[in-house]
This record gives structure tokens, C-alpha cells and sequence, in this order.
């Protein structure tokens, strides 16, 4: 249960974090380009206006929660599934009734 749990968070963390590479790369890729058309069109004039700095739209984090959300719980869903799985329990190594020693391991429960 809770390594589902830890998996199905980092399924909830991997694409938002993902996703907001995605908006930074292209905004970056984006402001390369505008830089370069503005380098090849106008002479160099230095500009010392102040820049506001908006945030992302609310609709970018209203993807990102959803596609997250949407993989976390497909993931914990799918894990949570045991329909075939047998049930194990780990046995630790011991020595047997001949002296060899029988390494440990998970074995099915009977």
C-alpha cells in the first residue's frame, strides 16, 4: 500500500513536472527567437523600462493538476490490482537438517 502510494505520487509529481519544462523550454525557445528577429530588424538601443513578470495562465495549472491527477490515479488503481498476484512472505536464510546453509527469500504462502 504505500509503495503504491509513493508510485503513485511520483506519477502525480513526474508530468507536472514535465509539463512545466515543456512551458519553460518553449517559452525560452520562444524568447531566442523574438531575440534573434529583434537583432536582425532594429539597431541596439538599450531599454531600461521596467518588465512585469506575469504567471502562468490559470488554465496551464488547471492542466497540469489534471493530467497529473489522471496519472496518479490510474497508476495507484492499476497497482492496487492483486487479482493474480500470490500472496509472499520473505524467509530469512537458515541452516538446514544436512549443515548446508539455504539462502533467504520470498517465497508463496501456502
Amino acid at each position: 500500500m504505500i509503495r503504491s502510494l509513493f508510485v503513485a505520487l511520483f506519477f502525480f509529481f513526474g508530468p507536472a513536472l514535465l509539463l512545466f519544462m515543456l512551458r519553460n523550454l518553449t517559452l525560452l525557445l520562444l524568447l531566442r527567437a523574438k531575440k534573434k528577429h529583434e537583432q536582425v530588424s532594429e539597431p541596439e538601443v538599450i531599454d531600461i523600462t521596467p518588465v512585469k513578470k506575469d504567471r502562468a495562465p490559470n488554465w496551464f495549472y488547471a492542466i497540469v493538476i489534471i493530467v497529473s491527477l489522471a496519472s496518479a490515479v490510474t497508476v495507484f488503481i492499476h497497482l492496487q490490482q492483486t487479482d493474480d498476484a500470490t500472496i509472499k512472505h520473505y524467509v530469512p536464510a537458515y541452516v538446514d537438517e544436512s549443515g548446508n546453509i539455504v539462502t533467504g527469500g520470498w517465497k508463496g504462502k501456502e
